[in-house]
């Protein structure tokens, strides 16, 4: 599988994409935007144009599936302040990189069974899905710095030594669930145990407070009975078509046409 994710992304980039892509910016703008706003720290252009390339999928690739996941998460913008931004970016980088919901899984895990985390002991459990070799290596470096840039790491003195940081609150429930939802798209799974869903370890950094009950009104959760006492969540099948491309200048659209059609003759 393919790491994509190899580098350090910093979230006041990510805020940038959104607040543009929020007032209806298109793939072309936004590139354009990011451009000139990433040149000062990354003059060079190799570098330039990968992270740009990792920004947009996050924010502007979607899959058609999960289309409907981010057109919920742009609606809820209005509603969410600064500092609650990283549910959405979180939820929205898992959906693009399977290595970051991988990364933040076993980051997760760790945390239930310690206070530190090191950077070996993520890249060790990151080898059996991801291989062995000097890009993994990197990338989960990479990785933890950017957590520690978006405020759900701390280093632990020593290098390569983190803890989590305080859980980032949502004020609403809306939030939260869009979270899961997020989450729950990423796993690629069928169905999961609605307990199990409110403790997925890859949401280690944000303090979840909802209930059953919130799942069963969020709009992209089917929740069933198994059992006698087992509530099962599917995900709901929503259709989101992706946005209409702007109109362009209708004396250039049919100046193109005219070309193309000369060629053709």
């Amino acid at each position: 599988m393919r790491i994509g994710i190899d580098r350090k992304i910093k979230q006041a980039w990510l805020d940038g994409v959104l607040d543009r892509l929020a007032q209806g910016s298109d793939q072309a703008e936004l590139r354009s935007y990011l451009e000139q706003a990433l040149r000062p720290e990354l003059p060079g252009n190799a570098s330039r144009a990968n992270t740009i390339g990792i920004l947009l999928r996050i924010w502007c690739g979607v899959p058609t599936p999960q289309l409907a996941v981010r057109e919920r998460a742009l609606a809820l913008l209005p509603k969410t302040t600064r500092e609650e931004r990283l549910w959405l970016h979180w939820g929205m980088t898992s959906l693009a990189y399977p290595f970051f919901r991988s990364a933040a899984e076993v980051i997760g895990r760790l945390f239930v069974l310690q206070d530190e985390v090191r950077t070996g002991q993520v890249y060790s459990r990151l080898v059996s899905d991801w291989g062995d070799r000097e890009t993994s290596k990197e990338a989960a470096q990479k990785l933890l710095r950017t957590l520690v840039d978006w405020g759900a790491l701390h280093e632990a003195g020593r290098k390569g030594r983190f803890h989590r940081s305080a859980p980032v609150k949502a004020g609403s429930t809306e939030l939260q669930t869009w979270l899961l939802d997020a989450l729950f798209n990423a796993s690629g799974a069928a169905e999961i145990e609605a307990q199990q869903l409110l403790r997925l370890p890859e949401a280690f950094p944000f303090g979840l407070t909802i209930s059953i009950g919130d799942l069963r009104k969020h709009q992209g959760f089917d929740i069933h009975r198994q059992g006698l006492d087992m509530d099962m969540v599917a995900l709901r099948k929503t259709e989101a078509k992706r946005p209409a491309p702007k109109r362009r200048n209708a004396a250039r659209e049919k100046i193109t046409i005219s070309l193309f059609d000369n060629l053709g003759e």
